[in-house]
């Protein structure tokens, strides 16, 4: 019995001894003013009352460890050799954020392969790497080298214990030690770390959305296009009128077939016209006999009368002939395109002199008409851009600049709409064709977002209340 009490006395001394040894340590840290100093007498310190040949201060930044103290060292050159493979083997305790013991006991599952290498190339035979903690996060590495005994756990416990006790006074030490820029730059991160801490993190984030989109909405300027219907135009338009009354006989075309100038496109019936022309060619016959049994008897009268019949009936054999030649209806322009005029069901129908036949729009200058609301009219420049995209193949645009606007509206589906004629700015495709339609998009300025999303709502209510 009096032996397991002297027994733990002796351990409770040892613990006190060893608590004693870290407050001293403490101690001295705390009582200096500047960084440089602290580190250098905890390492001092650590190395001193643990018989240690070197022990190393190495600081946490951007991931990275950097050392910053060596035991009773004031000055070293941080592009050594030695330096970067220190700094590499407190990078291997940062990185598995875990004391490691080298040589490593038997049941170690640590990675310990920078230190064997440093202690092999720096006959260190026996190392200790500890992380010095700020609270839950790691602020710098602690490593010490011996040759003459390995580190027991108790040595590591007590290291690891000051060197906490010393972190929030060494970090402290540390802010204080940087330029202005940077205190500054850690305060900003603070207090966005307040801002998007863990509590409320949605709704913190929300609101920051909800602002930042707020502040896009109303300061940065956009493209505004005003989208509008369009349609292809040309201005030369042929209408082919039926050139006596008569009979579709056959049609060639449709609406939306190009024709060139010359081509057969329609046929009236000719049957009668031919039985009339034969006929008047019989009378011609008649009529020249006439005159020559007048001429052989001496009859002047008889002969003058049968010289007018002939002259009367070779008039209307030439309006015969004319009819026949016009009979077969031709393209009069070159390349141009069947609008209206689908007849091809209509054979055998009667048509009047005069009647629309055929709608053919040239296939040459075409511009594009766009049909603006009054909404957005006044939005429109003179002499502004735009870009067309035709429902055939929405995937090209093409650029316009606005030539014209229309003094007066036209009302389409219920809304008015101001024409507004624009030129392309490049040759056209051959397959652009009058009647096509599509969407046009012309440019207004620069605007934000929120006057796109709100002037036609707030036109509107000044429309309605004002007084």
């Amino acid at each position: 019995m009096v032996k397991a009490l002297q027994s733990a006395l002796k351990k409770t001394n040892a613990k006190i001894g060893q608590l004693t040894t870290v407050f001293d340590i403490v101690q001295k840290v705390l009582e200096k003013e500047k960084f440089k100093q602290a580190a250098l007498t905890l390492v001092s310190e650590i190395a001193d009352r643990h018989h240690a040949e070197r022990v190393s201060f190495g600081w946490l930044k951007h991931d990275y460890i950097q050392l910053k103290a060596i035991s009773h060292t004031d000055h070293f050159e941080k592009k050594m050799q030695i330096v970067r493979d220190l700094e590499g083997a407190m990078e291997e305790a940062y990185e598995q954020d875990a004391s490691i013991l080298y040589p490593p006991p038997e049941n170690n599952l640590l990675a310990t392969r920078m230190h064997e290498a440093y202690s092999q190339t720096y006959n260190a035979r026996y190392m200790l790497s500890v992380p010095v903690r700020h609270g839950d996060d790691i602020i710098g590495i602690i490593t010490c080298e011996r040759k003459g005994l390995a580190f027991s756990d108790e040595e590591a416990t007590q290291i690891h214990l000051a060197s906490n006790l010393c972190s929030a006074r060494l970090l402290e030490l540390y802010q204080k030690s940087s330029w202005f820029g940077a205190r500054i730059a850690r305060s900003i991160r603070k207090g966005l770390g307040k801002l998007l801490g863990y509590e409320h993190t949605w709704a913190k984030f929300f609101t920051i959305v909800g602002i930042a989109f707020v502040l896009f909405a109303t300061l940065y300027p956009l493209e505004y296009k005003v989208s509008s219907p369009a349609i292809l135009k040309t201005d030369k338009i042929i209408y082919l009128t039926a050139p006596f009354d008569g009979y579709i006989d056959s049609v060639y075309v449709k609406p939306g077939d190009v024709v060139y100038k010359g081509q057969e496109i329609l046929r009236l019936d000719q049957e009668e016209l031919k039985l009339e022309e034969a006929d008047l060619l019989a009378q011609e016959q008649d009529n020249r006999r006439e005159i020559q049994k007048a001429q052989a008897s001496r009859e002047l009268a008889e002969m003058r009368i049968q010289q007018a019949k002939l002259a009367q009936t070779l008039a209307k054999l030439k309006i015969v002939r004319y009819k026949l030649s016009k009979a077969v209806i031709r393209a009069t322009a070159d390349s141009a395109i069947i609008v209206e005029g689908d007849l091809q069901k209509k054979i055998g129908a009667p048509v009047n002199q005069g009647a629309e036949l055929f709608q053919m729009a040239s296939i040459e200058n075409i511009y594009v008409e766009v049909d603006v609301s009054e909404l957005e009219i006044g939005n429109i420049p003179q002499d502004g851009e735009g870009l067309l995209a035709i429902k055939s193949r929405p995937d090209y645009v093409y650029r316009f600049k606005t030539e014209r606007i229309s003094p007066t509206a036209t009302v389409k589906d219920q809304e008015n709409t101001f024409p507004v004629r624009g030129e392309f700015v490049y040759k056209v495709p051959g397959w652009f064709r009058p009647g096509m339609t599509g969407i046009a998009k012309i440019f207004a300025g620069q605007k934000t977002l929120w006057w796109i999303l709100s002037h036609q709502a707030i036109d509107y209510l000044r429309l309605k209340l004002w007084w």
